[in-house]
């Protein structure tokens, strides 16, 4: 007699299943290999598969064969409803597959003679009953699930689970133990007495807990098992309840006390997928907690903060603020998660959120004369963060500062040039010695400087308060012609080779006589801190919307330490080459508020001995003229 053929339909992962499930003597075909003459006793179908294939062609190789369907995945079993009226469906197969149950089904479908109908209704009333039973289970999961990870309240989530657990299973009682530093605690249970509730708190040694939470496998036993204190179980099924840190948190528990009736398989598969349901809300509410406890350390740090702080999230919506950013810009308490437009009525303060750099400053001016110097940095995956300090005393201090130097620059500027005009007239008295000749010139050398000293502190005054910058369109090209013609007599004297080259109309927005004044301080120093036999080279270029003027040379060269002082005022790099080179140490700090005041910015590259390269950019003017009007000259 040929053994039952049994026809597969479905990939490799599902023929493995199967397989497991079929005896070894049956032969197992393909659809591949299905002709005319072939007729398989039974079908075995992975409905996942079949929504793959060409349906119409499955259904009608299928007619008249029995057909178990196989659901792996257990949402899927809505799916079968559009074949049923075309398809000798006996049964469906749910996870776990591999069961005395559903072999003996088999069996029962292969079966060569009819069974007598009285046998045959009962069958068919325990499949349906089991069916029934089965479909019933999956949609109360399906709706359990969903309520339970919408919502972080944990009482309210193993009360439900554990209600659940109970019914599905037909248990007598349930309960969830959690494991808190090394101490089992009963957090739910359903069905059980006061007086046994308190038994769990007497007694947390559950040796079978224990051995669920440190296996990480589920137990299930069918006999006198003490689980507590005088408390016996007849049967058990205990379910880990998983971490995400690969740790178990705690069983979910099914007990029988009274009745000898053991669990199921199909029971511990439904009792895992409602522990899992509990470990993700678990998992969630710690979550929450650390999230809250950080936000509040991180609120309380602010609240005691004097400085001025924001954070604003990757959306630009206000994340957290400290009390003095509250104050300051009347910012409520219901703020969070408003966009930052919307909180503020700044439009400075808003201007800096919207920059993309990584780090930007800004000087953030109040109605009522409060000045801050803003600080923003932009953090990945969080958004950004503005600290603000009060530099109002600052401002008002070096607005002092500014003005007592205006004032004693004027002051001694007049006794200074009586002085310097009574010294040069004095060879005109009467002839002198070469003595007093030398004396006299170290007196004129003196005056000298300290009247450049003097001038300098005026410009940089005048500079900063943003006095004589009125600003014309020219012609950034023609101004360095100008300038290194006028200082190449002083190359030639040093004994150093200067030179230039520009690109042909190169137009920015700015006052005249300030840049100007840029280009020759920074030639004169690129002449002056050089060596006899050494090179100068001036160029300018437009890269897009802006222009970028250099000054190059080979000269001494500036220590890397050093270079992020030198546009300080008064710093002058000290070296044995240029001790003897006099400068106020106020040139370079001129040019640096000078570009700033035209909207640009100015850098160094240098390298003792190697040389120096300055250069600063400026944005591009929309007109160009024909040619620079003289620049007016102020005392």
């Amino acid at each position: 007699m040929l053994e039952p053929r049994i026809l597969m339909l479905g990939g490799d992962p599902f023929r493995q299943l199967a397989r497991q499930l079929l005896p070894d003597r049956y032969v197992i075909i393909h659809l591949s290999e299905l002709q005319e003459e072939t007729h398989p006793s039974l079908a075995l179908l992975d409905l996942a598969w079949l929504q793959e294939q060409d349906v119409s062609r499955i259904l009608e190789l299928l007619e008249g064969i029995p057909l178990l369907a196989l659901l792996t995945d257990l949402t899927d079993f809505h799916l079968l409803n559009p074949f049923l009226s075309q398809l000798e469906l006996r049964g469906v197969l749910v996870p776990p597959f591999v069961t005395p149950d559903n072999r003996t089904l088999v069996e029962n479908v292969l079966l060569r003679q009819r069974p007598e109908p009285v046998h045959l209704q009962a069958d068919l009333a325990r499949a349906n009953h089991a069916l029934n039973q089965r479909l019933q289970e999956l949609n109360t999961i399906y709706t359990v699930g969903k309520s339970i990870i919408s919502t972080l309240d944990l009482e309210a989530v193993f009360s439900r689970v554990v209600s659940v657990s109970v019914n599905l299973t037909q248990a007598e009682e349930g309960f969830i133990l959690l494991c808190e530093e090394g101490t089992l605690y009963l957090r739910a249970a359903k069905n059980m007495t006061a007086e046994n509730v308190e038994r769990f708190h007497e007694e947390v040694s559950d040796s079978v807990a224990w051995r669920v939470i440190r296996s990480g496998r589920p137990v299930m036993l069918h006999r006198k098992t003490k689980i507590a204190t005088n408390y016996l179980a007849s049967a058990l099924l205990y379910v880990p309840l998983r971490g995400s840190d690969g740790r178990n948190a705690g069983v979910l528990a099914v007990i029988n006390r009274t009745r000898d009736l053991a669990f199921t398989e199909s029971q511990l598969f439904t009792l895992s997928t409602l522990a899992d349901f509990a470990s993700i809300t678990l998992e969630n509410a710690r979550l929450f907690e650390a999230r809250e406890t950080e936000q509040s350390r991180l609120r309380s740090i602010l609240q005691q903060a004097t400085d001025v702080v924001l954070i604003t999230d990757e959306q630009n919506q206000l994340l957290l603020w400290s009390q003095a950013a509250a104050d300051t810009f009347n910012i409520p308490a219901t703020a969070q998660g408003v966009s930052l437009q919307a909180a503020l009525d700044h439009a400075d303060l808003i201007d800096l959120f919207a920059t993309d750099a990584e780090c930007a400053h800004a000087e953030i001016a109040l109605e009522g004369g409060q000045v801050f110097n803003a600080q923003l940095t932009t953090v990945p995956g969080v958004g950004q963060v503005v600290v603000m300090q009060d530099i109002t005393h600052l401002k008002e201090l070096d607005r002092l500062k500014s003005e007592f130097v205006s004032t004693v620059s004027h002051d001694l500027r007049t006794p200074l040039t009586t002085i310097q005009g009574y010294v040069e007239l004095l060879s005109r008295v009467g002839p002198l010695t070469s003595v007093q000749e030398k004396f006299i010139d170290k007196a004129l050398r003196s005056l000298t400087y300290i009247t450049q000293l003097i001038t300098d502190l005026l410009d940089i005054g005048r500079i900063e308060a943003g006095y004589n910058l009125e600003m014309h369109n020219m012609r950034l090209d023609l101004l360095l012609e100008e300038v290194g013609e006028a200082l190449l007599p002083q190359a030639v004297a040093a004994d150093i080779t200067l030179s230039w080259e520009t690109e042909p109309v190169l137009a920015v927005l700015g006052n005249q006589r300030r840049l100007r004044q840029v280009l020759e301080n920074l030639l004169s120093n690129a002449i002056k801190y050089n060596r006899a036999g050494g090179w100068v080279r001036m160029q300018a270029r437009r890269e897009g919307s802006h222009i970028i003027f250099s000054v190059l040379d080979n000269g001494f060269g500036i220590a890397l330490d050093e270079q992020s002082h030198i546009f300080e005022r008064f710093y002058r790099v000290r070296t044995s080459e240029n001790d003897a080179i006099q400068g106020t140490g106020l040139g370079l700090a001129i040019v640096k508020s000078v570009i700033e005041k035209h909207k640009g910015r100015i850098w160094v590259d240098s390298a003792p001995g190697k040389g120096s390269s300055f250069t600063f950019i400026l944005p591009g003017a929309s007109e160009t003229p024909a040619r620079n009007e003289e620049a007016p000259i102020f005392c």
